[in-house]
């Protein structure tokens, strides 16, 4: 259910960033703005919906879904900036 409603206010975000340039250019600014007001709005309800998302996703898989997906750490090796790699002590 989240997806679609991610997808939703998405595509209602762009119409109305899109509408917003023409309101801007063709009427007043503060109509403009108000506009702009509802785009953020809409975009950030999808980002709330994608963090849903992924959190009904993460309860399903489990913890041991999660461990499973979390890449190891590599340590590398520590080189100081400014070393000639030529040189030799």
């Amino acid at each position: 259910m989240y997806k679609y409603l991610r997808i939703v206010c998405s595509i209602i975000a762009a119409i109305l960033v899109t509408a917003c340039i023409f309101i801007l250019i063709y009427v007043n600014i503060p109509a403009g703005l108000a506009v702009a007001v509802g785009a953020l709005l809409f975009f950030v309800l999808t980002l709330l919906f994608k963090y849903l998302q992924e959190e009904k996703e993460a309860k399903q898989q489990g913890p041991a879904a999660q461990k499973e997906q979390e890449p190891p750490v590599q340590e590398q090796p520590l080189v100081r900036p400014f070393d000639d790699p030529d040189k030799k002590d």
